[in-house]
């Protein structure tokens, strides 16, 4: 029997076993202790109803229970010794184990560890634990990456960097959760990837910090903030087992916490966030049931890392799903404009057509005459089609992006009126890959 597991995705699980102890977290039943009699979900004869069965304390008899209702409580099932109480302010602190648990050489499970030793099992807090691998960014992105300018004669990377620093040296007001506000494919996502390697770099890491990205949307779960219990099939046999969400993972393991459009997030859910954005540098999960060392049970919080950062990335107003930030979200964060770079751009489009195109367009955009923005990874594609199959091909695929008939019409006419295509053409005389019968 274990008590803890690492699943593929790197995350850390714990896995209900007969014996274990459980509390209920919704239902009649919510807030009571109870024992796992059988583990494996079954059907109970209602549709899409699979329930385990508990013996709670004061009834007489088993009853089924549906498996989200349950969570994991971090006791010892049958303990060999009275447990000692635990400070609230320590429940995170590791105590010695049992001689009987020093001489196994499996994982302790829950007879034979205090429940504090059981939580520190089922947490990593290291941000370079190889559990972690996926979360982290590729390394050579930095050899592709193209830095900008910021006011001040900064480069973007060691302005950034040393905001982190700050954080890290003064802690306090002084560490900034920054938000870069601009358009879509203005290399946001790619500057994060970057800084996660690069700070790793700057502290002397092995391998990058891992990245977790919290998706913005209207759609964004409760899952994908605090965690859930759920049923996946270990050895054969199916079983409860808890993942975290993204938020309580990297507020314990470190590295970066990126929000990724979080203005696409309505304002009641981002509101979960203020105390990790604030000097309280917490998360209160009240999903999640631990005991308060006293015989009771309170909401888990989750302390953040010394090294975690939090950086958003936030589009304009106008865009589809976007909304206007509360203000006591968006005064949590030190905003900074990252719009589209001519600088930046010049250096990764070679064709000078190509830069001279995204102008036309964008000022239509500006105007309001174009609905779809025209980024930099779009600008990226073009150069390189006309590159290879030539400027009708390229402009072919490129306009196919626009999504409404009077954007594409609209395109047709700049490219018309502009004289792309020839333009466009004339930046290579030869194309890298030609057609059969050309090569006839």
């Amino acid at each position: 029997m274990e008590s803890a597991k690492v699943n593929k995705n790197g995350r850390v699980i714990s896995v209900l076993r007969k014996g274990d102890v459980v509390v209920a977290v919704e239902g009649t039943h919510a807030g009571h202790i109870g024992l796992v009699i059988e583990p494996v979900a079954i059907p109970d004869g209602q549709q899409h109803q699979r329930k385990v069965v508990v013996t709670f304390e004061g009834d007489t008899h088993p009853i089924h229970i549906l498996p989200r209702q349950l969570e994991l409580a971090e006791v010892p099932a049958v303990p060999q010794q009275p447990l000692e109480a635990t400070p609230m302010n320590n429940i995170d602190t590791p105590v010695a184990p049992s001689e009987a648990s020093k001489q196994r050489t499996e994982v302790p499970t829950v007879e034979t560890i205090k429940a504090s030793d059981v939580q520190s099992l089922m947490h990593i807090d290291d941000p370079m634990h190889p559990a972690l691998d996926p979360y982290r960014p590729n390394a050579r992105l930095v050899e592709e990456y193209v830095s900008r300018e910021v006011p001040g004669g900064y480069t973007d990377i060691e302005y950034l960097l040393n905001l982190r620093d700050d954080r890290d040296e003064e802690g306090g007001e002084a560490r900034p959760n920054v938000a870069l506000v601009g358009p879509t494919q203005a290399g946001k996502t790619m500057l994060m990837q970057v800084l996660a390697v690069k700070a790793a770099e700057r502290d002397g890491m092995p391998k990058p910090y891992p990245l977790f990205t919290l998706n913005g949307s209207a759609g964004i779960s409760n899952y994908d903030l605090f965690g859930k219990t759920t049923a996946v099939i270990i050895d054969g046999q199916e079983v409860l087992v808890w993942m975290d969400g993204v938020v309580p993972l990297a507020l314990r393991c470190g590295g970066f916490l990126y929000l990724d459009e979080w203005n696409a997030v309505p304002p009641t859910q981002a509101v979960g966030l203020h105390s990790v954005l604030d000097d309280r540098r917490q998360f209160t999960n009240t999903h999640r049931a631990v005991p308060n060392g006293h015989g009771g049970w309170q909401p888990e919080i989750v302390k953040a890392h010394p090294n975690l950062w939090v950086v958003a990335t936030i589009n304009p107003l106008g865009y589809k799903g976007t909304q206007a930030m509360a203000e006591a979200t968006s005064n949590r964060f030190r905003w900074m404009d990252w719009g589209y770079d001519t600088e930046v751009e010049k250096q990764i489009l070679k064709a000078e057509a190509v830069r001279d195109f995204a102008h036309i367009l964008r000022q239509e955009h500006d105007m309001g005459l174009l609905k779809t923005p025209v980024g930099t990874s779009a600008l990226v594609r073009l150069n390189f089609d006309i590159a290879t199959y030539g400027a009708e091909t390229a402009l072919w695929t490129f306009r196919s992006m626009f999504q409404t008939a009077s954007d594409r019409l609209k395109v047709d006419e700049l490219i018309e009126s502009h004289d792309m295509e020839n333009r466009l053409g004339s930046e290579y005389s030869t194309r890298i890959f030609e057609p059969a019968k050309k090569k006839k």
